[in-house]
């Protein structure tokens, strides 16, 4: 399988993104959920391997909470890169494969 980090990582995130500004709720808690389930089907929808989608969505909660982002943070298309690719190359790293490896990688049969 070939993939690059904003292949999979970008539209995973900002299509919770784009779902959660609808929310308008200062409750974070349930705009968490919401956006981990999105984020889970995004990324297999755009193409992500099924395997990673977890542990790629996991970091980029973490990530969300850390920087204690809201729905308008969460459209903000920068913001949003530069979480999306900080998580593909942690993913990346703990599967032992560095960028370059996981672009080099042929596709599966």
């Amino acid at each position: 399988m070939s993939f690059t980090t904003k292949a999979f990582a970008l539209p995973a995130l900002m299509t919770g993104g784009l779902l959660l500004s609808a929310c308008g709720s200062m409750d974070k808690e349930p705009m968490y959920a919401e956006f981990e389930k999105t984020c889970k089907s995004s990324f297999v929808s755009e193409g992500g391997p099924a395997e990673m989608a977890q542990p790629f969505c996991d970091c980029s909660l973490e990530k969300v909470k850390e920087q204690d982002m809201g729905p308008m943070d969460m459209l903000d298309q920068e913001k949003m890169t530069a979480l999306g690719e900080a998580c593909a190359n942690e993913v990346l790293a703990d599967a032992g494969l560095g960028m370059d490896d996981a672009a080099a990688e042929p596709a599966a049969e």
